[in-house]
């Protein structure tokens, strides 16, 4: 039997993310929710801390976008198809709530105390203020690289070199070649970004 915290992070759930998100065209899995669209998937994870008990659940929101092109050059391991759910450590441009909201990061505490209807609020206001705004930047492949060449922060290590070189945009992926060429010190990743630099025909 579920205890009265778990019960209202079900129903947090439900009405401060799936009542919006589902005729959005998202989908559900879990405590996950997924839109793929114009070969752009958008990706929000509700992760709850290992800490959390029955009786108190901390969980905090992450969010990502999802390459296909990516995917299959960091993930895909064994050749297999695109996932139908792919999971938020897949993707790129990962942003916790606290990150969108320019704010430390930041977790949420459900007891059998708590204001559910505050913290509904609260989650749809993270969805229309920072979530989706985010995403919304985000629509297409373009779109994508543009917003990757204007960011200087909160990137994954080769992100812009293989989203633009998988995307096929040349003097976008010299550039951000010659860039970690020159501020790389550790043998083992400048390697790294060298075999990516042959693979994308810069060297």
């Amino acid at each position: 039997m579920k205890s009265i915290a778990e019960l209202k992070f079900d129903r947090i759930v439900k009405h401060g993310f799936h009542d919006t998100l589902k005729p959005m065209g998202f989908k559900k899995k879990a405590s996950n929710f997924y839109q793929y669209k114009n070969g752009i998937g958008h990706i929000i994870n509700l992760q709850k801390s290992y800490m959390s008990s029955k009786n108190k659940i901390h969980f905090t929101i992450n969010t990502g976008v999802f390459l296909p092109e990516f995917w299959f050059t960091v993930y895909n391991y064994s050749n297999k198809p695109i996932p139908d759910y792919p999971t938020e450590a897949e993707c790129i441009l990962r942003r916790r709530i606290g990150q969108l909201r320019n704010e430390n990061d930041l977790w949420y505490n459900i007891t059998e105390d708590s204001d559910e209807s505050q913290l509904i609020d609260e989650m749809k206001n993270n969805l229309s203020e920072h979530i989706l705004p985010h995403f919304a930047q985000v629509l297409s492949k373009d779109m994508l690289v543009g917003f990757l060449d204007r960011q200087t922060t909160w990137l994954q290590p080769l992100e812009k070199l293989i989203v633009f070189g998988e995307l096929g945009e040349i003097e976008k992926t010299k550039k951000e070649f010659l860039r970690l060429v020159s501020e790389t010190r550790n043998p083992s990743f400048l390697g790294t970004v060298k075999e990516y630099g042959k693979k994308y025909g810069i060297v």
